[in-house]
């Protein structure tokens, strides 16, 4: 195209200086001719630029709207090196294109395999640019596309997110109304195209922390068990030991017994009774300590929860407590040791029982059923007084009962049985409305 420009300058210079001397000596005709020359030189130079201008703007756009299919033929490329440029100029941002999106699909790709919840939104905006498959599974909601549409969802949880500190490691407890979770989360900033965005990574280390709790307490147990036991056994022997050395001198002597003595004998008795007493307590509370390996064999979910209907039915039905029995797949099966799941599920139901004491039309629900995740799970649910925010995290405590008279054993020991199945308990409830607890096997 420089050639070509260069001979029509050429051209249109010698055209122009033609017109003049022809138009010098007066020669109307080889002027005119020369004059005509010279526009129409200059009009192919001027539609040879306005078409590299046109090309050049084209070009421009589409490299703007990230189009790289267009390419200059070879035709063109041999009239002009300046389209062979272009074509290099596409093809190298066409391979920069998809090199980003590789490394972008490969950064999804990890981002999905981990376990930590990943979330990135706009701080001004709200609008979410990452948040992975994790995320949505620890905290129980679907993909927001802006991170403000999460308070008419969860306006608690949408404030916790919003106050998450700076650089700063934070444990944080969020109540996602299946369960109640911890998680250790970390924010931080960063700035692309003149815009800010909050990244946030969340953990859930409920796993983590049931187990060094769990552990915490079965070495207490075990140590406050071999402590009791050590020290009430040989005080319940020698009370033991005592009152029959009364009795013996009762029935060897003819004089009267003072009255002390029978105070003396009542006190061993006493002594004797609560020492035992004791004794079973801590035998009982062993129990926790215990390593129970479990039988594991493939068992029918549906005629598990119908064994434990028929045998717990007749004595809910004498408390006019209404106890029901439902699944959506009643071929779904789990390998678990029978005899443990039904110990659990009995666990639960008692606790219901008592959480509808003061309910006028009581009612239990025993599910079974598969997650869309493909997890078998068994659900007692029921229409009591729920569980009151304050305490959730407690009730999986051992020692602690909000029954009067209970040992506080029961939701502690199922939850050791339920992890020997590696699966997970969930906790459902609202105060006045009910609770469920479900067994999630995998």
């Amino acid at each position: 195209m420089n050639f070509r420009i260069i001979i029509l300058a050429s051209l249109l210079t010698v055209s122009s200086g033609a017109s003049v001397f022809f138009f010098r000596d007066g020669k109307i005709f080889p002027t005119i001719a020369a004059v005509g020359f010279a526009l129409f030189f200059f009009v192919r130079i001027v539609q040879m630029f306005f078409t590299v201008y046109r090309e050049v703007d084209e070009f421009t756009e589409a490299i703007q709207a990230q189009d790289y299919s267009r390419k200059f033929p070879e035709s063109m490329l041999k009239k002009n090196k300046l389209y062979k440029h272009f074509n290099e100029i596409t093809e190298a941002f066409l391979s920069l294109n998809i090199r980003n999106q590789t490394q972008q699909l490969y950064l999804q790709r990890m981002l999905e395999l981990v376990d930590t919840g990943i979330l990135a939104y706009n701080t001004e905006t709200g609008e979410t640019l990452w948040m992975n498959d994790a995320l949505s599974k620890i905290l129980d909601i679907p993909h927001l596309k802006n991170i403000h549409w999460l308070r008419k969802r969860n306006e608690n949880l949408y404030e916790t997110i919003d106050k998450i500190p700076l650089g700063e490691h934070r444990l944080l407890t969020v109540n996602t109304g299946n369960q109640t979770i911890k998680a250790l989360t970390k924010a931080s900033l960063f700035h692309t195209e003149e815009k800010t965005y909050k990244l946030i990574a969340f953990h859930n280390v409920n796993a983590t922390l049931e187990e060094v709790e769990s552990g915490a307490w079965k070495s207490l147990l075990n140590v406050m068990t071999h402590e009791i036991m050590n020290s009430i056994a040989p005080v319940a022997s020698l009370a033991d030991t005592i009152k029959k050395q009364i009795r013996k001198i009762r029935k060897t002597t003819d004089k009267p017994i003072h009255s002390d003595f029978e105070d003396i004998e009542f006190a061993m008795e006493t002594i004797h009774r609560r020492s035992e007493g004791l004794l079973r307590f801590s035998e009982n509370y062993r129990s926790l300590s215990k390593k129970i390996v479990p039988d594991l064999q493939p068992v029918n979910l549906y005629d598990l929860i119908q064994a434990i209907h028929r045998l717990m039915n007749p004595s809910l039905a004498q408390k006019n407590i209404k106890f029901e029995l439902k699944t959506d797949t009643p071929s779904v099966t789990a390998v678990l040791d029978r005899n443990l799941i039904e110990q659990t599920l009995i666990n639960f139901i008692t606790n219901a029982t008592f959480a509808i004491k003061e309910k006028t039309n009581p009612t239990i629900i025993l599910f079974s059923g598969i997650t869309k995740d493909g997890n078998p799970y068994l659900t007692v649910a029921d229409n009591g007084c729920g569980i009151p925010d304050d305490i959730r995290d407690k009730i999986f405590i051992p020692f602690f009962s909000t029954k009067k008279g209970g040992s506080g054993i029961g939701l502690s020991l199922s939850r050791e049985i339920v992890k020997m199945h590696n699966g997970t308990i969930l906790t459902q409830s609202k105060k006045g409305e009910g609770s469920a607890f479900t067994i999630l096997l995998k």
